[in-house]
Order: structure tokens, then C-alpha cells, then sequence
């Protein structure tokens, strides 16, 4: 890639731009931040060690602009960029803003890439739902497939998905430390040392997950692998089972979707 201008770097934007740097994709001296203030894109630049812009003039001629905003800030970062008239793709990870949306601040033809990446990109393992726009072409959700992709997994989808997609891994990196919560209470209530019982539910997911995404195996056969007739570990599953555990993950995500669908109607 020639030039990224990267609009806000928090937490998101941060990883974007450490995971893209430490991946080779992007070049420091190819990289421009721009910030509310000018002091503060300075101050993060230096941090970085790339370039910093004042009024986001390098969009004009970007290959990638990242919208890493809140949705809130999503208005006035898209119109101060949008006076540039950016001719490369346009990528925004602002939840709930949808392409219309975002397409409404941008001059007509602009190629804009919704993303819904989850908080797990900051180490490299998360995942990232994509969309392109009515103008973007199948090389414009490469280019954001790249990105995202030197930041874990990717999927290209339709918005609608991506919406859902909010739901399931957006928002399931919270499902998964309230288990790991729970697995180590279990721990502790066992005798582990909570120390020592965090660390293996978390390791202990991790690995499963791994092991679900690597070999590519339906999780109930991975399950099956591990659950000896009479033995141990299904009777830990059945318990769980009949406890609730698989029925309240479901109404879990489906409430999460139907409180997105009731925030974007009133957006």
C-alpha cells in the first residue's frame, strides 16, 4: 500500500496500526494520523513513529482511509475528510453506522468498506466481519480483508451479516470472559488457587478454539473426542446442560441482536 491515513487512534485504531506495521503490510513513513487536535496527533505519531496530519489533506490521494472513530464522532471525521474528496478506499470500524450512512458524508462514488473487527485484534487473534458499499469493488474488501486479516480472521459478508456478525463475535469476546469467570470460580470452588484456575480456563478455551478453527472439525465432533462413555467429562456436560448453559448462550446473542436492531431504529 502507498498512503494510510488513519482517523483516530485509540484503542482500535492503535492495533490496527501496531498489527499492520508489525506485519510488514504497511510502511511507518506511509502512515498519517489525524486526531481532534493537532497536538494530539503529534504526540501519537511520535509514539508510533509515522506522520501525523492537521486537516487530513493526505486523503485526497490514500490508497486506505480508516475511519477508527466512535459512532458518535463518525459525522464530523467523515465530512473533514470527505472535503479531500478521497479517491482510495474509505474503511469504517464505527458500530451501527451503516454504509448508507457513512456513503451520505462522502462525494458520490466514493468507495467505502464497513468492518465490525472485536477487541481481540489488539493481540493478533480477532475477527472481522466485512462489508463493501454499493461503489466498492471486490478490490476494495481485499484491501480491507488485508488489513484485518494481519489482525486475525476475516469474513467478507453483507451488512445485514455484519450486523449479526456484531452480535455473535463483536460482542463475544464479553461472552467468553464470563465464562472464563465462571470456570475459574469453578476452579477456586474445587481448590484450585484462582491464580492458577484463570489462567487454565483461559488457556483451556484458547486451545479449543484452536483446535476447532485449525482443523476445521464440527464442535460436537471435538466434544465427542473428549467425553468417554460413563465417563467424567460428560457428566460435567450434562450438568451444564441441564443448567442451561447451551440454551442461555443462545437467547445470550439473540438478545444482544435484538438490542442493536432497537438502538440502530432510534439512531
Amino acid at each position: 500500500m502507498n498512503k494510510i491515513v488513519i482517523a483516530g487512534c485509540g484503542a482500535m485504531g492503535g492495533a490496527i496500526l501496531s498489527g499492520c506495521l508489525a506485519k510488514g503490510l504497511w510502511r511507518r513513513e506511509e502512515v498519517f494520523l489525524k486526531e481532534s487536535t493537532a497536538a494530539s496527533a503529534e504526540k501519537k505519531a511520535a509514539a508510533y513513529g509515522v506522520s501525523w496530519t492537521e486537516d487530513g489533506r493526505e486523503a485526497a490521494d490514500a490508497d486506505a482511509v480508516i475511519l477508527a472513530v466512535k459512532p458518535n464522532v463518525i459525522p464530523s471525521a467523515a465530512r473533514a475528510l470527505a472535503a479531500f474528496a478521497p479517491k482510495g478506499t474509505v474503511i469504517s470500524i464505527a458500530a451501527a453506522v451503516t454504509l448508507g450512512e457513512l456513503a451520505s458524508y462522502f462525494p458520490e462514488g466514493t468507495r467505502i468498506v464497513r468492518v465490525m473487527p472485536n477487541t481481540p485484534v489488539s493481540v493478533g487473534a480477532g475477527f472481522t466481519a466485512i462489508a463493501g458499499g454499493s461503489c466498492a469493488s471486490e478490490e476494495d474488501v481485499r484491501k480491507a480483508e488485508a488489513i484485518f486479516g494481519a489482525l486475525g480472521r476475516t469474513a467478507a459478508v453483507t451488512e445485514r451479516q455484519l450486523d449479526e456478525l456484531g452480535a455473535l463475535s463483536g460482542a463475544g469476546p464479553g461472552y467468553a470472559f464470563v465464562i472464563i469467570d465462571a470456570l475459574a470460580d469453578a476452579g477456586v470452588n474445587i481448590g484450585l488457587p484462582r491464580a492458577v484456575a484463570i489462567k487454565a480456563a483461559a488457556q483451556t478455551l484458547f486451545g479449543a478454539a484452536k483446535m476447532a478453527l485449525e482443523t476445521g472439525t464440527h464442535p460436537a465432533a471435538l466434544r465427542d473426542q473428549v467425553t468417554s462413555p460413563g465417563g467424567t467429562t460428560i457428566a460435567g456436560i450434562q450438568m451444564m446442560e441441564r443448567r442451561g448453559l447451551r440454551a442461555a448462550l443462545i437467547d445470550g446473542v439473540e438478545a444482544c441482536m435484538k438490542k442493536s436492531d432497537a438502538m440502530a431504529k432510534k439512531g
